[in-house]
């Protein structure tokens, strides 16, 4: 006979995916960091991160850190996942509260990007350039985002970090019309990238980042160059090349959009 579960209380978003408050059901372990944890569950994508890990949107945040003994899964495992919890062989992380993630604001005015700041990988930016010119001139970008769906190695993979920071880019500049129509034609590709991409683009398409990525946008949209250099380096930091790659794509959209800005029709959440 088995040993009861420890519990191990948590705050789940209210963005989190709806598998976690069903009935109990398998997920699989897509990968075990040690401050992350990410599950695949009714092919959605459900992280489960510890106070400092990388907070997504949609995770599921432990109130304290993580046990000596760490997740007690890997790779390719099946844990069960529903009624508000993970079950993972050692505990059970229970959701006993919920937190709100921050939206990317589109900005009141225009938006300048300030000498300093880090603009990503030169690699990525005139890819992203171009794709944002596409947009913006109600071009067709479908074979563009092609060929940046699932582009490169990893989890995350870097054409899919530089379409998040192009759709974030293009929200903070107000271009809203074309944030509605790149956002249909990524979520219709997603099934050729990985499931923890698709759930950050799918997020990104609706205005929604991590911490560090809303920082620097707030900063930007009020103008204070100071503020958005720190906070462009805590996204460079993000991952081994994600925050570079998404910077990228957000600063480009920025240097064709934001000088331009508008205000945005009000938006519904």
């Amino acid at each position: 006979m088995s040993l009861p579960a420890t519990a191990w209380p948590a705050a789940a978003s209210c963005r989190s995916p709806q598998a976690l408050s069903g009935s109990l059901r398998p997920a699989t372990v897509l990968a075990a960091f040690p401050a992350a944890l990410y599950l695949e569950v009714d092919a959605s994508l459900l992280s489960v991160v510890t106070p400092d890990g990388l907070r997504l949107p949609t995770s599921l945040v432990l109130g304290r850190g993580l046990a000596r003994t760490g997740w007690g899964v890997r790779s390719g495992d099946v844990v069960e996942v529903g009624s508000g919890r993970v079950r993972l062989p050692g505990a059970d992380i229970v959701a006993v509260r919920t937190w709100q993630p921050r939206r990317v604001v589109p900005a009141a005015g225009p938006v300048r990007v300030p000498r300093g700041l880090d603009r990503g990988s030169a690699a990525w930016r005139a890819v992203a350039a171009d794709l944002t010119g596409l947009v913006l001139d109600g071009r067709d970008p479908v074979s563009a985002v092609g060929a940046l769906v699932g582009a490169g190695p990893g989890l995350t993979p870097s054409g899919d970090d530089v379409l998040c920071g192009v759709l974030l880019g293009l929200r903070l500049a107000g271009r809203l019309d074309a944030v509605s129509s790149l956002g249909d034609v990524v979520r219709r590709q997603l099934g050729a990238t990985t499931s923890l991409s698709a759930a950050l683009l799918t997020e990104a398409a609706d205005g929604y980042a991590v911490p560090q990525v809303v920082r620097l946008t707030a900063a930007l949209a009020r103008g204070d160059d100071r503020g958005a250099v720190v906070a462009a380096g805590e996204v460079a930091a993000v991952g081994h090349s994600s925050g570079r790659d998404l910077l990228a794509g957000l600063v480009s959209a920025l240097e064709l959009a934001g000088a331009a800005a508008v205000p945005a029709l009000e938006e519904a959440s």
